[in-house]
């Protein structure tokens, strides 16, 4: 069982260096598609906030319009 783990982690730190001694030697360029993943999300992420924005400001608007209808009606329930 020991000589399995010792392989496994023997292993694993073997294609640790690999990938980062292949990231050096190509400049990154193998990683690429991965940072663009990344922007494609942060993008995506940025949209979905905007328009969160939108729906929360665009409430608040509506609250504030209600609010001036009820009190005009309360009003004219007074008088």
């Amino acid at each position: 069982m020991f000589k399995l783990i010792f392989k496994f982690i023997t292993i694993t730190i073997f294609l640790v260096f690999m990938t980062i001694g292949l990231a050096i030697w190509k400049g990154g360029e193998p990683f690429k598609w991965f940072g663009k993943g990344i922007v494609t999300i942060g993008d995506s992420v940025t949209g979905f906030g905007d328009f969160v924005d939108d729906v929360v400001s665009g409430g608040k608007k509506i609250q504030k319009n209600y609010d001036k209808l009820k009190d005009v009606i309360d009003t004219d329930k007074k008088n």
